[in-house]
């Protein structure tokens, strides 16, 4: 199976979770950042990695998800709340609708460390108080993603896929 493993990753925390996609579809893998990104005709398996931004994938990985039709995909995606929150599985749902015309065959959500600069923004929005103190170690927490225990969590889920292709 010949699969295209394509990222955005905008602090590094996608790229991350790609470069383990990328090792456990195998030998047969191709890695490349959105930007450098081949023929995705050319594969059996396109795994399309994205940072989430205002609750939907990042605005230059929707520009390739609109242009991809007729593969089996993976989804995966990194955000700052935890995966398993409801802002988590909104996100994926808003990101599945945007894969129509695909078979989503997988998918892998992380939590990661959120951009500085966002940070600032949301501290300029909202002005002291609780949701202050709440944001803090919400982002505290995602600082420390994804750990090594992310890690070895989606490579047993990309390998699982895999196997489950062949």
């Amino acid at each position: 199976m010949r699969a295209l493993v394509v990222y955005s990753s905008k602090t590094g925390n996608t790229k991350a979770i790609a470069e383990v996609a990328a090792e456990a579809f195998g030998r047969d893998t191709v890695l490349a950042l959105i930007a450098e990104a081949p023929d995705y005709h050319e594969f059996d398996l396109v795994a399309v990695g994205f940072w989430i931004d205002k609750g939907h994938p990042n605005h230059e990985i929707q520009k390739y998800i609109r242009r991809l039709k007729g593969k089996k995909v993976v989804l995966f995606f990194t955000l700052g709340a935890n995966p398993d929150s409801e802002h988590a599985q909104e996100c994926l749902r808003n990101a599945e609708t945007m894969f129509a015309g695909n078979e989503i065959v997988g998918h892998f959500i992380c939590q990661g460390k959120i951009d500085p600069a966002n940070i600032k923004w949301m501290r300029q929005m909202v002005v002291g108080g609780p949701r202050i103190s709440a944001g803090d170690a919400r982002w505290g927490q995602a600082a420390e993603h994804p750990g090594p225990d992310d890690l070895i969590r989606a490579r047993e889920v990309f390998r699982e896929i895999s196997l489950r292709l062949q």
